[in-house]
This record gives C-alpha cells, sequence and structure tokens, in this order.
C-alpha cells in the first residue's frame, strides 16, 4: 500500500486531527468518498445519505464525486450505489502517540525499578547510574553524593519522575561552588550593554560530566565556540580577525626600562659592557614564565649600575638661607640651648652667614617665598628658635598640618634629634654647624647651613615616604600661591635627574582615577601586571621549550628603534604611552600556527570565564576531605 496516496494533498480523507483513516485503499486502491466515522467505523457504504423532498427521494452525491448517480434513490430511501465495509486504519498520529506512551511507560517502569531495587546486589546494574564522576568533581561530592547536583536525588521515585518532565536548572548547583568576575549565566561573565542581544547561558552548554575520572570537564572544542559566535571561522590562519593594534602592550610599563637606551647605548659602553646581560634571560626570569616573563629583582639585575646613583640624590629638608637681621631673641635662645652666660654677644652689625636661598620643601611647609628675604626672613628664624627649644616638634607639626593623615612619623624616621638641636644652636648664632664625622651609611644628617637625608639604597622607606607625600599635597592645595610652591616641591623630589634617589628615573607615576575620592597621582613602587584582554590566554612556558632560551625573544618581540619611550611617561597620563617593541599581529603568530605546522583550538588562547575562582565555603571542604584522607 503507498501510504502517500492517501495524504492531506492526494486524498480528502486524510484527517490528521481524526484517529482513524480509509482503509479501503488496500484493498482496491482507491479510497471511499466520505472515509471513516469518529469512532472508527466504516462510512463509505453508500456514496450519498438521500434526501426526502416531499414525498421523493434525492440523491446528494456532490458533484466533486460525479454528482446524482442514474439509478437514484431507491423507493424506501437507501442509497442504490451500495460498496461492502472496510476495516478503517489507524492514522500515523494515533500510531506514533501509541509508540510514544509505550516508550515513556518502559523508561518509569525501569527508573522505579532501579530506584527500588538495589543494583549493587546480584550484579545488576542500575540506570539511574549515569557512570563514573571526574577526578576534581568525584572529591567534592564524597559527603553529599549525588544531591550535590542533582536536587531530585534520594526524593523518591515520583521526583525523579518530575524531573523528567520538569526544566531543572542544574547550572544553579554549579555556582553553589564556582564564582566568577561578573555575571555566572551570562556569556563569558560580561556585563555587557543592553543593545546586545546576547542569551543567558548555563554551564550544561560546554560541559559535560559523567565521563569518568580520566576525562577532564574544561575540555572544550572549537565547533562549541561557533555554535554561538555569529563570526565564524575555521583556523586562525582562515578567517581569525586580525588583533588590536596596540597587542599585547595596552598599558604602560611601571618601570621605566628603555630596551633601546640600554642595548643600544649603555650596554655597549666599556665602563658597564661587562655588566651587560648575554641575552633577554640575562634580566628576565624564564623559571616562573606564563602570561608573561617577568623581570628578575633590582638586586640581580640593577643594582650593580645604578645602586651608587641612588645614595648621590639627597633630600634637603631645611637650608638656613640670607637672612635680613637678627630676628631670634637672644635669652630664648641661650636658654634653650644651655649656653654659658657671657659667651654669647650679640653681633654689632648684622651679615648673614649664608647667601642661599629656602630650600623647597621648608618653603612650602612655611609658605614663604624663596626668593624674598624680606618676607621668609621672620618665618625662618622663628622656625630655629623651635628647633633650638623643640628639635623636631615643630616639623612634625608642619608636616601633619599638611595632610588629613599624619605622616611625620614615616617622614622624619631616624632624625636625631640631639644633631637638629645643636645645628638650630649654631644657626641661631649666626654660624655655620660643624658635622662632627662625614655621614656614610644614610639618614639624617646636617651639615653647614642644610639639614640633608640621604638615602641609604633602593626602597629607602623615608625616600617612598617624601616621594608620597609631596604627590599627596599637590593636589589638595586651595590658595594659588601654596599650590605653587607645593608643585615647585612636587617636582623638584619626583626630578629623574635631581630628585631625592633618583627613583623617578625608574618608577612610573600615574594618575589614577576614582568615582569615590577623586583622581590622585601615585608612583608604581612595584613591577604590575595588567592586561586589557582578560580572555586571552598566553604561556611563555610552551614556547620557550620549543625555541629554546637564546634568541627566542626576539622572534616576537622587535624593538621599535623609531619611538621615544621615555617621552610616554612626561605626563601621568598612563594611556597616552608607546611600547618599546612593535606591536605583535596575527602574522607573527602563523609563523609556527598553520595548517601545515601547529594548528591550534579556540581554547589554547583563549579563556571563556571572566576571574574564574572558588568559593570560600568550598575551600573549606576540600581543606576537610584532605586532612582526613589517610
Amino acid at each position: 500500500m503507498e501510504d502517500n496516496k492517501f495524504g492531506h494533498d492526494q486524498s480528502n480523507y486524510e484527517r490528521p486531527n481524526l484517529p482513524y483513516r480509509c482503509g479501503r485503499a488496500s484493498l482496491w486502491q482507491t479510497p471511499c468518498n466520505h472515509g471513516p466515522e469518529v469512532d472508527g467505523t466504516c462510512g463509505g457504504t453508500q456514496e450519498c445519505t438521500p434526501f426526502l423532498k416531499n414525498d421523493r427521494w434525492e440523491c446528494r452525491r456532490e458533484k466533486r464525486f460525479g454528482g446524482p448517480c442514474e439509478d437514484g434513490p431507491g423507493s424506501g430511501g437507501e442509497c442504490s450505489i451500495q460498496r461492502p465495509p472496510c476495516a478503517p486504519r489507524s492514522t500515523l498520529r494515533i500510531i506514533r502517540g501509541r509508540l510514544v506512551l509505550l516508550a515513556v511507560s518502559i523508561v518509569l517502569a525501569l527508573i522505579g525499578t532501579s530506584l527500588v531495587l538495589d543494583p549493587k546486589v546480584g550484579g545488576m546494574v542500575s540506570i539511574s547510574d549515569a557512570g563514573p564522576l571526574s577526578k576534581s568533581h568525584a572529591k567534592f561530592t564524597e559527603k553529599e553524593g549525588c544531591a550535590t547536583c542533582h536536587i531530585a536525588y534520594g526524593q523518591g521515585p515520583v521526583e525523579w519522575i518530575k524531573a523528567v518532565f520538569s526544566n531543572s536548572d542544574l547550572s544553579s548547583r554549579c555556582v553553589n561552588c564556582h564564582s566568577f568576575g561578573g555575571p555566572s549565566f551570562k556569556a563569558h561573565n560580561a556585563n555587557m550593554s543592553p543593545d546586545r542581544k546576547v542569551g543567558d547561558t548555563q554551564c550544561v552548554m560546554c560541559h559535560r560530566e559523567h565521563n569518568g575520572p580520566g576525562m577532564s570537564v574544561r575540555a572544550l572544542f572549537s565547533d562549541q565556540c561557533n555554535s554561538c559566535h555569529k563570526n565564524k571561522f575555521t583556523s586562525l590562519e582562515h578567517g581569525h580577525p586580525e588583533f588590536s593594534k596596540k597587542y599585547p602592550y595596552f598599558n604602560r610599563n611601571s618601570i621605566k626600562f628603555d630596551h633601546g637606551s640600554h642595548l643600544k647605548k649603555h650596554f655597549e659602553n666599556p665602563k658597564v659592557s661587562d655588566k651587560a646581560p648575554g641575552s633577554c634571560i640575562g634580566c628576565h626570569m624564564i623559571t616562573l614564565e606564563d602570561r608573561e616573563v617577568r623581570p628578575s629583582s633590582y638586586e640581580i639585575v640593577c643594582a650593580a649600575c645604578h645602586d651608587s646613583q641612588i645614595k648621590k640624590k639627597e633630600l634637603i629638608l631645611l637650608r638656613l638661607p640670607e637672612l635680613v637681621q637678627n630676628r631670634i631673641d637672644r635669652d630664648s635662645l641661650v636658654q634653650a640651648c644651655n649656653f654659658p652666660e657671657g659667651n654669647v654677644k650679640e653681633e654689632e652689625e648684622f651679615l648673614s652667614v649664608s647667601t642661599e636661598q629656602p630650600a623647597l620643601v621648608s618653603a612650602f611647609l612655611l609658605n614663604i617665598p624663596e626668593d624674598d628675604p624680606e618676607i621668609y626672613d621672620q618665618p625662618i628664624q622663628d622656625l630655629v628658635l623651635a628647633m633650638a627649644e623643640e628639635s623636631s616638634v615643630p616639623f612634625a607639626e608642619l608636616i601633619d598640618s599638611q595632610t588629613e593623615t599624619p605622616m611625620s612619623e614615616n617622614l622624619l624616621m631616624g632624625l636625631n634629634p640631639e644633631v637638629l638641636k645643636r645645628a638650630a644652636c649654631s644657626w641661631g648664632l649666626n654660624r655655620e654647624y660643624e658635622s662632627p664625622a662625614e655621614v656614610r651609611f644614610g639618614g639624617w644628617y646636617t651639615d653647614m647651613l642644610e639639614i640633608r637625608y640621604k638615602p641609604s639604597g633602593h626602597a629607602d622607606p623615608v625616600v617612598k615616604s617624601w616621594l608620597e607625600f609631596a604627590l599627596a599635597v599637590s593636589l589638595n592645595q586651595k590658595e594659588e600661591d601654596k599650590a605653587a610652591r607645593a608643585i615647585a616641591m612636587r617636582d623638584q623630589i619626583l626630578s629623574a635627574k635631581d630628585g631625592v634617589g633618583g627613583c623617578i628615573k625608574c618608577h612610573a607615576v600615574s594618575e589614577v582615577k576614582n568615582s569615590k575620592v577623586g583622581s590622585h597621582l601615585a608612583v608604581a613602587w612595584k613591577y604590575e601586571s595588567k592586561s586589557d584582554s582578560p580572555y586571552v590566554l598566553y604561556k611563555h612556558e610552551n614556547h620557550i621549550e620549543i625555541l629554546g632560551t637564546k634568541g627566542a625573544c626576539s622572534n616576537c618581540h622587535i624593538l621599535n628603534k623609531e619611538v621615544d619611550y621615555m617621552a610616554s611617561f612626561k605626563e601621568y597620563d598612563p594611556v597616552n604611552w608607546v611600547s618599546n617593541f612593535e606591536f605583535i599581529s596575527k602574522k607573527t603568530c602563523m609563523q609556527c600556527h598553520s595548517e601545515s605546522q601547529i594548528d591550534l583550538e579556540c581554547q589554547k588562547c583563549h579563556l571563556y570565564h571572566f576571574k574564574p575562582s572558588f568559593k570560600k565555603d568550598m575551600l573549606v571542604v576540600k581543606a576537610e576531605s584532605v586532612s582526613t584522607t589517610p
């Protein structure tokens, strides 16, 4: 029998919504006009149902079936064209429904049997056992078992049956342990613009379990990425978009190291050529390589050349300037300094022992101009007398009045109050102070007309505090004159050439923007690792292992001899900068990664999740399970 002959486009009696169709065609190849009744009885035993009009019966066969027949109805109203009845057949819909019902019944029966019977007895296999978990998940589910992820587990056959017909969100159980740096169920955990119509995601869209301890849950395939991304491509070589223009040098370095000047100028100098590294690994650590190969510490790669330079750049806290006349109260000075009576005589004609200007630090603290003796004469001498009486206390008060948080303890760390007082007593008598010994190891000291700080070496805590103080006070001054003095002090302390310790010669100063407290300047004291490509995965380890350590770096990192690298640090904007190296393009990677050499999947270079991590309580569970393991 050709079933297509009875389709809705071939026959009037294939009725999708009715349970039966005409079965006559299986005998005579031609279905009847009326087809079966709803209850399954044959409706085609006669061509029409005659109609009684007045006292005559009329044939009512439709025109499409041939119209009224020649014989017409019998005298008793029976149709003159009678056919033997057939056995109507069930439609495809009914057959399919019965098969579905049978399949569901069998599945439910098997589930019920699996839940009631113990599969461990007699070697039975439970169909509710999906298989062994991966090694990592098996460890964290030891306590609660299947219920850790499956809500219906252990709730009985009824709940299992409900679970079959309900959309159970298994992914919601994943975030009981896993956390991310953005929305858990948004693509790439990213807070995308509302204009972008991106649907929600579920963990089970990519991750599969119950494949045994040897299978990695994180193993993915490029086809899974292409299932969501509209711009599809087959490989890096075919279709992958070009890298961004600044890749991978998006953020300027925290440490200002000009590779161009060092490689082409300093390392070629015969005086230091013996200290120059033989290759990149002479300065960079390849033992901890990952996304980037970090430089070694200052003590290993920088101290040999720069340590002596740091100690030469000192801070001048106070300089006794040229004074117009003696304004210090002699009696107070004698009492403060314990001078013997009669040994202190006032000069008949005052001639200042100094011809210098005040130091910029003390000019800012006292808020005095450094070029007008008529104005700064009195404040300077008042400070000298206060130093003779209280040593470092006046300085501490001046410093702490400039910032919300007191900083004098760190700024004046190690300042000897006795030496400071002796110097003030000499200056009060309009004399120079002679230091009893030469300062060799760094720290505070007073010599002639100045109070100075000599850095003890790299990362000197007092020097760091003064730089941070200068940055802090340069942005919070309301008076125009004092703001100018604060900036002058800041520029001197931060000077790469003359600033204390020369810190800013290597450490970048950047403007940090904060919506709550506003913008401020900060020194990058430590090497910082920043990335504007959180979804890019790159490991130097694999590349160094293949290419070796000598000359391998220059395959990708090509020095740009044309750029002015250090000019990028003259301003405090961390965005406007240019790298020492040429930007890396897709062509660079394709030297090795192509179809004819080393092909790669998306997951080799890209991460899906943003800042994936684990929740605290999950780590506690892991610690407990490890401690109880024999």
